[in-house]
């Protein structure tokens, strides 16, 4: 990197307060209330660490939860009363406990080439150039368009999420955006929940939910609320597969979306 690109990134870092999340006031979450499912208690509990309650925007943004249409804990809530009426043998209560809930979008969506297919130069290494760009330009678009549908492999997560950028290079060790990693480009949505189910006599059966579903930009534009709202839904979707799945449930609306990166961990033994 040169002097003047380091230049540069000092005076965006420091003059300019570039590095730091820009954080807001979001409404007033809802969290659902408890509510009675053919007589068990079911209650969903919020324990996500503080910073993933404090949203902000920015290179990479943390939203609230609220903001995917319809919200992500409503949908959550349909999804697990849904999954509790639909158990033969009903147990007391159940608990969601929710370790973590994100609604982010991250990295840089721009077009990776600028189009110069009607340039006037005609040198025709350089039209050669440009077709080839235009070519991996929208190979590049299918792959986000078929991601957006199927959600996102581990690997492809692994290998597509934000680097060391230079928002990073120079935040601070306890900079929230440093915990989102682990998020592909783009819009996405995951959910890490321990859910306890206790039976009559005492039994219990706990199963831990880890999903996380991406959501490709279709539009075209600057817009990403469609996404947005994909990534939540299918990320409640898996968690609601993966509970179905723990408590020995068939998949109630088809086989699990593919390529969404889950795992079930279940103690107690099927009731």
């Amino acid at each position: 990197m040169t002097r003047g690109v380091w230049a540069a990134v000092a005076v965006c870092a420091v003059g300019v307060g570039c590095n730091s999340p820009q954080y807001y006031t979001a409404p007033a979450e809802q969290l659902p209330q408890p509510v009675n499912i053919g007589g068990t208690t079911v209650q969903i509990v919020d324990q996500r660490p503080d910073w993933e309650k404090k949203p902000f925007t920015g290179a990479v943004c943390l939203y609230h939860l609220d903001k995917a249409h319809p919200g992500a804990w409503a949908q959550l809530a349909d999804e697990t009363n849904a999954v509790v009426a639909a158990l033969p043998q009903k147990p007391e209560r159940v608990e969601v406990a929710v370790t973590s809930f994100r609604l982010v979008r991250s990295g840089d969506t721009g077009k990776r080439y600028r189009d110069i297919n009607n340039a006037p130069n005609v040198n025709p290494n350089i039209q050669m150039q440009a077709s080839m760009r235009a070519d991996d330009e929208r190979r590049e678009q299918q792959r986000r368009d078929r991601e957006g549908i199927t959600g996102a492999t581990d690997k492809q997560i692994a290998a597509d999420k934000p680097g060391n950028d230079i928002e990073l290079l120079f935040a601070s060790k306890d900079d929230p955006r440093r915990m989102l990693r682990e998020h592909p480009i783009g819009a996405s949505c995951s959910i890490q929940a321990k859910v306890r189910l206790v039976y009559p006599g005492g039994r219990e059966q706990t199963v831990d939910v880890n999903a996380i579903a991406r959501g490709a930009n279709s539009s075209g534009t600057a817009y990403w609320g469609e996404a947005i709202d994909f990534a939540a839904r299918t990320a409640v979707h898996q968690f609601s597969e993966q509970f179905r799945s723990g408590v020995g449930l068939g998949t109630e609306r088809g086989p699990t979306v593919p390529g969404t990166s889950t795992a079930a961990n279940i103690r107690g033994g099927t009731p």
